[in-house]
């Protein structure tokens, strides 16, 4: 009995250090993929501040958002509600969506392009096939 327990006292001073780290990498799998994928949104140039946006969850109508901050480890929206009358459409209010930036993969982010000058083409002629 005293010598299994030499031994385990030995086998855990020498290799502690590995089932300690095995067990937190384990556990912490989640936590570390979501902070890479947060760093990624926070570091990257996708989405900044000010950008407006089309956001849609679920394959549902896109809806116009505005990026109000982007963070590390969540992004905030304002989504706006719009309105029509007297054929305009109106912004008539909205809400505010805080979306952690490990989940911004569930959402389907679309940026407008800007509006293409086309007028250098005005008098171009067809392409004859």
């Amino acid at each position: 009995m005293q010598e299994q327990q030499v031994f385990i006292e030995q086998m855990l001073g020498q290799y502690g250090w590995m089932i300690i780290t095995a067990f937190a990498l384990l556990v912490g799998r989640k936590a570390i993929e979501s902070v890479i994928s947060s760093l990624t949104v926070f570091i990257g140039d996708d989405l900044n501040t000010d950008d407006v946006v089309l956001l849609s969850a679920d394959m549902s109508e896109p809806r116009p958002a505005r990026v109000v901050r982007c963070g590390i480890f969540k992004t905030i929206f304002f989504v706006y509600d719009i309105g029509c009358a007297n054929g305009k459409p109106f912004v008539k209010g909205g809400t505010k969506l805080a979306i952690q930036n490990d989940k911004l993969k569930d959402y389907v982010i679309e940026k407008p392009l800007p509006m293409l000058d086309l007028s250098k083409w005005d008098n171009c002629e067809e392409d004859a096939k």
